[in-house]
């Protein structure tokens, strides 16, 4: 077979897929379109994340996070703060290690994460402990959401 002939059957398969399926390496195409949008938002949400555990605004978590991930962050800042402490952390930087998505609205993801974390204590802000540039793998549950994605829950792997 010639490399002509090779090329127009690929291309006729392409053709048949393409009708039966949606298109040519359109599931690669999502995932990598998918893993973007998942990392914009990580980027934007983790920021926020960090200003929460200093200055204790859930609320300003709402665009990013699911109620019960509300729920469990809004506990664990206030565990802190019945021990007079709280953390003030200043997230450096995000790496995706791994991002499954599946049914065009789900996905788990890994992180790699760099945080300067400080614990100080409640009332005089007086700095307890530090640790700076601490890497933590994380992982994620998403949903797709109103055009976006939303975490549904955050777990740091230890």
């Amino acid at each position: 077979m010639s490399g002509r002939v090779k090329a127009t059957a690929g291309i006729a398969l392409c053709f048949v897929l393409a009708l039966a399926f949606g298109g040519c390496g359109s599931d690669a195409e999502q995932q990598v379109l998918d893993q973007a949008s998942i990392e914009a938002t990580l980027q934007e949400f983790l920021p926020v994340l960090g200003r929460v555990y200093s200055d204790g605004d859930v609320e300003a978590l709402r665009p990013y996070a699911a109620e019960k991930e509300l729920a469990r962050i809004h506990a664990l800042v206030e565990g802190l703060a019945d021990q007079g402490r709280y953390l003030d952390p200043d997230f450096k930087q995000l790496t995706i290690e791994e991002a499954k998505t599946w049914n065009n609205s789900n996905a788990f993801v890994t992180t790699l994460e760099v945080w300067d974390v400080r614990m100080r204590a409640l009332g005089s802000g007086e700095m307890l402990a530090e640790d700076v540039e601490k890497n933590y793998r994380v992982q994620y549950q998403l949903k797709r959401q109103d055009g976006g994605w939303r975490v549904l829950f955050r777990a740091i792997q230890e």
